[in-house]
């Protein structure tokens, strides 16, 4: 028997679910399977298209594979393609994206009773079925495709600082390439955000050579910390039962005490994370906010690491004081002639708002959390039937229990697994889902 799945978006949680069930035994269910996405690239996603080589990845090349079971799968690839390739590299963003394009192709070709259909489409509405077993999903070409199942793989929704949907932004997107057109006749940038995706936007300007002055705002005014190169024996000894504590403050005795004991957080937050999301599960709700509110932002300067070399350079522009870090608030960015005036107000401070101009700015915030106040068109139809659910720590969302034939992945599902954002959690994630689809749809055949 037939059975139909769509997967709305094909990056990376998308492209890894179409690839797991595409080689899955079709013993039960041959299975059609619809991989929809706008972009026209199925694999890469927005993480993975970068607008150079100068954007790497934050993890080393012989961790990344894309499958549980073999880790050093994209290190192989990526040797086979360069001989120099060291398995501690680094790798450009955009040869990851190519070696998922390359699986995503290879699991087509092997697929065994099973079709993938890519679709270069936007998914605009879901509706359940008449028999309420399955989804009709609406193409913005007007196309209506009837599925027995759906995956909801829509990725980040990335922060555009507008107050409306018809609201247009003074900011420039760090992933188009046209934003740093002309850069290097500029003399300043302002970058909302103190992310990984902040440190990529200052290395490409100065690879283009801006040789102004940066101000990065953000609400803890922290750049992330560096990879350390450290010796094999410094490896943390946390409790047996760490993860299982339920204790925000339990947690950051463990990590101050661990790190004081190894002169680094590094091994620390390592060890940590097999067990990361084990943790958050055992965080009542009332935790996890004092988790949100109190640890969050060390621990992601912490757990999210760049590179030495680019710690270097960021480094260097800081005591040559054209880097400026300031925490504080954003409270508004108007787009005026040749710059954009940007208002912001210093955490902790009690004077007036500081108003300077720009001549580019850049967002780099993150991604939006909250669901109830998101432009999304999609997430937003899906709101309105309940078909998804803002989470209460505004996070991402929640698909209800009635929904039996829809699932989340990615990094909307951090309100129930916090750590669900790099290759290490998503690879596994994607094998779950495959496996909870091909399932249920077995089921519904009896």
């Amino acid at each position: 028997m037939h059975k139909s799945v769509a997967i709305i978006g094909a990056g990376f949680s998308g492209t890894l679910t179409a690839i797991h069930l595409a080689l899955r035994p079709a013993a039960e269910a041959k299975l059609d399977i619809y991989l929809i996405d706008p972009r026209g690239s199925f694999g890469p996603g927005l993480a993975y298209s970068p607008p150079s080589d100068r954007f790497k990845l934050n993890v080393r090349a012989k961790a990344m594979g894309a499958f549980p079971d073999d880790v050093e799968g994209f290190y192989r690839w990526a040797k086979e393609r360069c001989p120099t390739t060291s398995a501690d590299d680094f790798s450009p963003r955009r040869l990851y994206g190519e070696y998922l394009s390359e699986l995503l192709d290879q699991a087509i070709s092997r697929a065994d009773g099973h079709t993938v259909r890519r679709i270069n489409d936007e998914a605009i509405d879901i509706d359940p079925t008449e028999s309420s077993r399955g989804w009709n999903i609406t193409l913005r070409n007007g196309t209506n495709l009837p599925v027995d199942a759906c995956v909801l793989a829509i990725g980040n929704f990335m922060q555009t600082a507008t107050n409306s949907e018809g609201s247009t932004t003074p900011f420039r997107q760090p992933f188009n390439a046209t934003s740093y057109e002309e850069i290097s006749s500029c003399r300043s940038v302002f970058i909302l955000g103190s992310s990984l995706t902040a440190v990529d936007v200052i290395l490409e300007c100065e690879a283009r050579g801006f040789n102004g002055n940066y101000t990065v705002l953000s609400r803890h005014g922290r750049l992330p910390r560096a990879h350390e190169s450290l010796p094999s024996s410094s490896t943390a000894c946390l409790p047996e039962d760490w993860d299982t504590q339920g204790s925000t403050r339990a947690l950051i005795e463990t990590i101050r005490s661990e790190s004081r004991r190894l002169g680094s957080s590094q091994p620390v937050f390592d060890a940590m994370r097999p067990k990361i999301q084990s943790m958050w599960r055992h965080f009542s709700l009332t935790e996890r906010r004092r988790f949100l509110r109190h640890v969050r932002p060390i621990w992601d300067t912490h757990r999210h690491r760049i590179p030495a070399e680019h710690a270097s350079v960021i480094e260097s522009l800081r005591t040559s004081h054209r880097l400026e870090i300031i925490a504080g608030r954003l409270v508004e960015i108007v787009a005026e002639e040749g710059h954009s005036m940007v208002s912001f107000r210093a955490r902790g401070s009690h004077a007036p708002t500081v108003n300077r101009a720009f001549e580019v700015a850049f967002i780099c915030a993150g991604a939006e959390g909250d669901l109830s106040t998101t432009k999304h068109p999609l997430a937003r139809r899906l709101l309105e039937r309940q078909l998804l659910l803002p989470g209460p720590l505004k996070l991402g969302g929640l698909i209800p229990e009635q929904n039996e034939f829809m699932w989340l992945i990615g990094p909307l599902q951090r309100e129930v697994a916090w750590e669900i954002t790099a290759v290490r959690e998503l690879r596994e994630e994607a094998v779950r889902v495959a496996h909870a689809v091909t399932r249920q749809l077995a089921r519904a055949t009896i």
